[in-house]
């Protein structure tokens, strides 16, 4: 995994919280010949999986990939025993839109210091997992 490329577009979290995020496979990388983007997830309460990140690179966005790799990490949390999923996105971002879409329901939301407002989302996965 390319740490450099993460930490040029990831600068969200300190760079010593990214190396430990790559070392504990809590980031699943879209690749196509290249890279296109990729999911970074945590714990929320140590016990439910959060979507810290989903980022994909601007020349493929719109292009289903976000929508895949959603799929594909709901899949693997379910198998893992995991039954829901939260997330949370920036009121203006157009990503609230996608997770919608994918099943996620508004459950809350607050105002990070000198930022728009956070929306928390969370989406069961018991029966409502894609079989793809």
């Amino acid at each position: 995994m390319d740490l450099d490329f993460l930490k040029m577009h990831d600068a969200h979290i300190p760079q010593e919280r990214l190396r430990l995020a790559i070392e504990e496979n809590r980031i699943l990388i879209i690749e196509e010949n290249e890279m296109i983007g990729w999911l970074r997830f945590s714990f929320f309460w140590e016990s439910i999986p959060f979507v810290d990140m989903l980022f994909i690179l601007e020349p493929f966005r719109g292009k289903q990939y976000g929508t895949d790799v959603m799929h594909f990490f709901e899949r693997e949390m379910f198998v893992q025993g995991f039954k829901e999923l939260m997330l949370s996105t920036s009121s203006e971002e157009y990503s609230q839109h996608l997770y919608l879409q994918l099943g996620f329901k508004t459950v809350g939301g607050f105002f990070p210091i000198n930022e728009p407002y956070e929306i928390m989302m969370v989406k069961n996965l018991i029966g409502k997992v894609e079989k793809r």
